[in-house]
């Protein structure tokens, strides 16, 4: 059996991404670089024979994605979840600010947030740990849908600051 056939196996049977440690201790005379080496082989087959789907890297591991040109064809079979702004502030709150409790995540937006945070729950996008206040924090779910690795890959705050300052200067008289 060749490696590169064993890897796209391991990952096909992961019910989400599959982590590179599992893998690597599957196929412990392989390393990490190796191993990303076999995926982008696989990817270059899967495109080179049409396939419609993709290896991509999330959630520190690997898991299969379909390819966005057949995104209609899935929506038209299945309902996506749908998050809405104030569940998503409240996502938001907890990814950048980790592990925190409801009263942070309501002091920093504003609002109660409860019903936001049942509906993150529900999607499986945050879970809870115990203890006085409870915490809530990111799943691997929520790297996956995002396609995330880590929570180190969330886009710099700095970022949004500007774009939104460079929004509302064009908004206000700047480039028409």
């Amino acid at each position: 059996m060749n490696r590169r056939e064993i890897v796209e196996a391991l990952i096909f049977s992961g019910s989400g991404a599959l982590p590179v440690r599992d893998i690597l201790k599957a196929l412990p005379e392989t390393g990490e670089e190796e191993l990303e080496g076999l995926v982008d082989e696989l990817n270059k087959l899967y495109l080179e024979t049409g396939r419609s789907f993709r290896i991509e890297r999330a959630a520190a591991g690997y898991l299969f994605v379909t390819r966005e040109e057949f995104t209609p064809y899935l929506r038209a079979l299945h309902t996506p979840a749908r998050l809405t702004m104030a569940a998503l502030e409240a996502l938001a709150v907890i990814a950048y600010k980790g592990p925190c409790s409801k009263g942070t995540i309501d002091s920093i937006r504003g609002v109660d947030s409860a019903s936001s945070l049942k509906s993150l729950l529900k999607h499986q996008l945050i879970d809870i740990k115990g203890g006085k206040p409870l915490t809530y924090y990111t799943t691997a779910k929520f790297l996956e849908v995002f396609g995330l690795d880590s929570l180190a890959d969330l886009p710099d705050l700095k970022q949004f600051e500007e774009v939104f300052r460079e929004e509302s200067g064009a908004g206000a008289g700047g480039d028409a």
